[in-house]
């Protein structure tokens, strides 16, 4: 049985906006109409293809469980607006979790929520049974309005894009979006001695909402991220 943080245990603080070091952010870019920013850049997930090749390794659950590492690994990108009785706070959340979308019939897609933990064998047991009954759905049902511990995904593997813009409700949208393509093999020609080894990499976007999230805090995300994959084992 997957040991996994149930999503009954959540646990949430409200941060004190008066003591919070960036305030002055939050309150230059709240109420911009168009608060969100992205960034889209490349991972080597080379130890992921070879987990694959040795032992089967799902090349999604894989990728799925080093990006949700990088989520909870940076705090800015677990925090939420709220609006508690008219008054704006900011929570964070002591875990986030995938929603990912799967495909269904007729090419459509259904959403798929995952409990995250940070154990692989646990969390890769709750994908493949999750997956497996977010493909049995017949229509677009969004599960996730009355919660926000959630990380908004898409896997787009036909394709090897180099930007990214996903749909949001709002300038109050505050739920991240990552969204990964293809993984794409490479000639690795930096190492003469290994020159014909073939390396893979993946085109991966993050966007998220400025008054929460700066570019510090995406490039520690994207630096998590590269090192998960490239410990992946």
């Amino acid at each position: 049985m997957a040991q996994t943080v149930p999503f009954s245990e959540q646990e949430e603080w409200e941060i004190d906006l008066s003591t919070w070091p960036r305030q002055s952010q939050y309150v230059m870019f709240k109420d911009f109409d168009s608060p969100h920013f992205s960034i889209t850049t490349r991972i080597d997930v080379t130890a992921i293809m070879k987990a694959k090749h040795s032992n089967g390794a799902s090349p999604f659950n894989a990728m799925l469980f080093c990006i949700m590492q990088a989520f909870n690994a940076v705090p800015e990108l677990r925090t939420r607006f709220r609006d508690t009785n008219g008054q704006p706070s900011v929570i964070e959340h002591n875990w986030v979790h995938p929603s990912v979308t799967v495909p269904i019939e007729n090419d459509r897609f259904a959403f798929c929520e995952i409990p995250y933990t940070p154990d692989w064998k646990a969390f890769n047991e709750n994908c493949h049974s999750a997956v497996t009954a977010g493909k049995a759905q017949t229509e677009l049902d969004e599960k996730t309005a009355s919660t926000d511990y959630w990380i908004f995904m898409s896997c787009l593997p036909w394709l090897d894009f180099t930007d990214m813009q996903h749909p949001l409700k709002g300038p109050d949208d505050c739920i991240p979006r990552l969204a990964w393509g293809k993984f794409v093999p490479r000639k690795n020609l930096s190492d003469a001695t290994a020159s014909n080894q073939e390396s893979w990499d993946v085109a991966v976007n993050l966007t998220a909402h400025h008054a929460l999230v700066d570019g510090i805090h995406m490039a520690q995300f994207f630096q998590n991220l590269e090192g998960n994959c490239r410990n992946f084992s």
